[in-house]
């Protein structure tokens, strides 16, 4: 699927239904070509018991799989949001340091969001990342230098250290998710099911060709969609549906939100008369 990524879901699946329902009825048109009405006519009722077994079995396989795939995205977002949330953690108690400290901690925190967001998930949608330590070291380096000077720094030192364990461990499933796909068995299985599959609808006979046509395209069409779902949601970070870096984006947000409050908060106030353009403690003339 990796040709079609970049149409969108609409156009990839335009795409997989000419390309399944063209494929088919051309395979239709050459057995309609090569093989006998009357041959096929003879083993109508072997081939529909035959294609019943087969299609009910494809069918199991092709539900299993694609609920193992949605499980495996779902599992994936959750821990790309996991992530997400302990970092948020970290921000929020960083106002529990005293000022050096929480600038230190929430400037970690923002480049390491702008890493993930700016560098990271570009990099895993285009199949080309590599796991980088700089902005992870650089928040375990500025918690575990710090010295607590009294109890209360040291609860919010714990459970800092506690918010970046859980980071850490997010992070690491996310590259897990990110570096492994559908065992290759699997694959195999659904691709020469498909063949099968639509082989088996070939040994049925109709008056008309275009009806036929019609019924193998559908079919084939419906499987072809569902292959190319199985497809997206087994590689969670690339395609059209993919796992969003929202949450990470939001961190961002907070933090730029919460530095311009803040910002504008501590302003010194303006006096009356500088308002007007005069000095300060001069009448105006």
């Amino acid at each position: 699927m990796n040709l079609i990524d970049n149409f969108g879901t609409a156009g990839q699946a335009l795409v997989v239904v000419l390309f399944f329902s063209s494929v088919t009825i051309l395979g239709l048109y050459i057995v309609r070509r090569t093989v006998p009405v009357e041959t096929l006519r003879e083993d109508h009722e072997v081939a529909g018991f035959t294609f019943g077994v087969v299609g009910a079995f494809y069918g199991v396989v092709l539900a299993f799989v694609i609920v193992a795939a949605w499980q495996r995205f779902d599992r994936a977002d959750g821990k790309a949001q996991s992530e997400a949330l302990a970092l948020s953690d970290i921000y929020s108690l960083s106002f529990g340091f005293p000022a050096p400290m929480r600038a230190q901690v929430v400037q970690a925190v923002l480049d390491y969001a702008n890493e993930v967001v700016n560098r990271e998930w570009d990099q895993m949608a285009e199949l080309k990342y590599e796991r980088s330590l700089d902005g992870e070291g650089k928040l375990w380096r500025v918690l575990l230098d710090y010295e607590p000077q009294n109890a209360r720094e040291q609860v919010v030192l714990d459970k800092s250290l506690d918010a970046m364990d859980q980071l850490s461990d997010a992070r690491r499933l996310r590259y897990v998710y990110y570096n492994e796909d559908l065992p290759s068995v699997v694959w195999i299985i659904i691709y020469i099911g498909a063949i099968i599959t639509i082989g088996f609808s070939y040994f049925f006979n109709t008056r008309s060709f275009r009806s036929q046509s019609i019924m193998c395209g559908t079919f084939a069409a419906l499987i072809g969609l569902t292959i190319m779902a199985i497809a997206e949601l087994a590689s969670p970070y690339q395609g059209a549906i993919n796992v969003s870096s929202s949450p990470f984006k939001f961190v961002i947000n907070m933090i730029e939100r919460d530095t311009t409050h803040r910002a504008v908060s501590v302003a010194p106030p303006v006096a009356p008369a500088e308002i007007q353009g005069q000095p300060a403690g001069k009448p105006a003339p």
